[in-house]
C-alpha cells in the first residue's frame, strides 16, 4: 500500500472551523483504505511537534490548509534524514496553495482516493533563514499582503482568494511603497534593485491561487523567482488582472528567472512570508534542496 502505517494530523480549526466539521467524513473515507491514526493539534506549531516525534510512520497526512502543511513539513524535516515519513495532503483549508501544486483535489472524497491510490515521489524543499517551506518565500508588498490577509481572516472570515486579493487592495492604496534590496543570485554579484516583490517558489501559485510564477514545478531541483521593479500605483493596478492570471512574466517591470539560491539583504526590517507565515528581517537566505523531501501525490494515468 502506497500509505504504509501513517498518521493524519489534523487541524480542526482550519477555514474557520470547516475542518472540524467534515472531519468524520474524512475517517470514514479512510477507513479501511488506509491503516491511519489521527491525531488532532490544539495550539500553534503543535502539528510540527506531531510530525517531530512521528517515529515509525510511512506517512504523514497534513489535514488542513498551507499553514498546516507547513508546520507538518517543517516536523517531518526536524527528523533524521534516515528516517522521515512522507507528506501528503488532504487540503480542508483556505488556499491549498501546496495541494494544487501536488495535483491534490480539493473535493474530499477524490482527494482521498487520489492520496490512497498515488505514488510516492521526491520533490523539491527549501530553506529560508532555517525555515524549511515547500511552496513559497516572498519578500516586499505581497508579504505585506499576507500579514494583513491574517488580520482580515480573523476580522472578516473570508478565505481563499478572496482574502488576499481584499488585503491586496487594502496594502495597495494604503501601503504601497518598494523596497531597496540587494539581490544575490547563486552566489553570484549582488545587485542593487529597487523592487516592489521578490518571489521564490516550488509551486505555480501562492495566496490561495495568485499565478506568480505559473511555470514553476516542483521537482526540476530550481527556485522559480518572480521579481517585480517599482512602478507607478496606477500601472500596478492595471497590470494587476494579468499577474492573478500568471499572463504578467513578459511585461516590462517583471524579470523571471530560475535558480538554486537568493540571498536578500536590506538596510531596514522588510516584511517577508514563508508558505504564509509572516517575518521581518533584513536578510533573507533562501537555498532550494533538490529531492529533499517524499511526498505521495496522485498517480499518473
Amino acid at each position: 500500500m502506497t500509505l504504509g502505517h501513517t498518521v493524519a494530523i489534523v487541524n480542526s480549526a482550519a477555514k474557520h472551523g470547516v475542518t472540524a466539521r467534515v472531519l468524520p467524513a474524512v475517517k470514514r473515507l479512510l477507513d479501511g483504505v488506509a491503516d491511519v491514526e489521527f491525531v488532532e493539534t490544539d495550539s500553534p506549531r503543535h502539528a510540527l511537534e506531531i510530525a517531530r516525534d512521528a517515529a515509525g510512520f510511512d506517512t504523514v497526512i497534513a489535514v488542513g490548509g498551507d499553514g498546516t502543511v507547513h508546520e507538518v513539513l517543517n516536523g517531518i524535516m526536524a527528523r533524521p534524514e534516515t528516517d522521515r515519513p512522507a507528506l501528503t495532503i488532504i487540503p480542508t483549508g483556505s488556499g491549498n496553495d501546496y495541494a494544487r501544486t501536488l495535483g491534490i483535489s480539493f473535493d474530499l472524497p477524490e482527494a482521498v482516493r487520489q492520496i490512497a491510490s498515488g505514488e510516492r515521489k521526491r520533490v523539491d524543499v527549501g530553506l529560508c533563514n532555517g525555515i524549511w517551506f515547500n511552496n513559497s518565500v516572498a519578500v516586499g508588498l505581497d508579504a505585506r499582503v499576507t500579514a494583513k490577509a491574517v488580520e482580515m481572516k480573523v476580522t472578516t472570515g473570508w478565505s481563499g482568494l478572496p482574502l488576499y486579493l481584499r488585503s491586496l487592495f487594502f496594502v495597495l492604496f494604503n501601503q504601497y511603497h518598494s523596497h531597496e534590496l540587494r539581490v544575490t543570485f547563486d552566489g553570484g554579484e549582488p545587485a542593487d534593485l529597487d523592487l516592489l516583490i521578490v518571489a521564490m517558489t516550488h509551486g505555480p501559485t501562492y495566496g490561495g491561487g495568485f499565478f506568480i510564477t505559473p511555470d514553476s514545478v516542483p521537482d526540476d531541483g530550481v527556485l522559480d523567482v518572480c521579481v517585480i521593479r517599482s512602478i507607478p500605483l496606477a500601472e500596478a493596478l492595471w497590470r494587476l488582472p494579468f499577474v492573478i492570471l500568471g499572463k504578467h512574466t513578459r511585461m516590462r517591470p517583471v524579470t523571471m528567472s530560475r535558480h538554486t539560491s537568493v540571498l536578500i539583504e536590506s538596510a531596514e526590517p522588510v516584511a517577508g512570508q514563508i508558505d504564509g507565515e509572516v517575518l521581518l528581517d533584513t536578510r533573507y537566505e533562501v537555498t532550494t534542496y533538490p529531492g529533499g523531501l517524499e511526498v505521495v501525490v496522485p498517480r499518473k494515468s
